[in-house]
């Protein structure tokens, strides 16, 4: 069993600051930071990494983006532990962007993944990105593609991330089991 090792950072830490920023700077709704707690898992970590390893070798380049997920407080410990599980992900609120474990470069959109009510947890994730495209969403889950389209040209190739808009990274949706990696739990009111 992984042993995960989650230590509460010191609001005047440097590290503290840094996902401060990130989660302030689309935190439109008001929101305010309780406490961020850093995690470590090392046999997480260790997959993440040789996830990392298979994505250079099969698309020639990878970067790994800093995003947020959204999710009920009863969820976290068994993501810390586990990771993300592609067969539970969307049960909440639903696939519309694809079917697999969806992130967010922006705070305020990964709340409504959240609790409804008192306090609310997000995650901070490291998410491997080599290949993304932008997908249309869809409200019908009978027609939410159930793995992402092929590369045209790279064929049977498929790419790695579908996503909103690839830009801002709004909604980015990732279908490989350890291609994302958490590394805070942010506790927010």
């Amino acid at each position: 069993m992984a042993i995960v090792e989650r230590v509460s950072l010191p609001m005047e830490s440097d590290e503290y600051r840094e996902v401060e920023q990130l989660f302030e700077e689309s935190n439109t709704k008001g929101f305010r930071i309780k406490s961020i707690d850093k995690v470590h898992n090392y046999e997480l970590l260790q997959q993440f990494e040789n996830k990392k390893e298979w994505y250079l070798e099969t698309y020639g380049h990878v970067r790994v983006v800093k995003v947020f997920h959204g999710t009920r407080k009863d969820n976290v410990s068994s993501i810390l532990r586990s990771n993300f599980d592609l067969d539970r992900s969307g049960s909440h609120i639903g696939h519309r962007f694809g079917v697999g474990v969806s992130f967010s470069a922006q705070s305020r959109y990964a709340s409504h993944y959240c609790d409804d009510i008192g306090e609310k947890t997000m995650l901070l994730c490291k998410v491997l990105v080599s290949e993304i495209k932008e997908v249309p969403e869809v409200r019908n889950p009978i027609f939410v593609s159930r793995q992402p389209p092929e590369i045209p040209g790279r064929e049977p190739l498929r790419y790695d991330t579908t996503a909103k808009n690839k830009e801002i990274m709004d909604v980015i949706v990732k279908y490989h089991m350890h291609s994302y990696y958490p590394t805070h739990v942010i506790t927010f009111q």
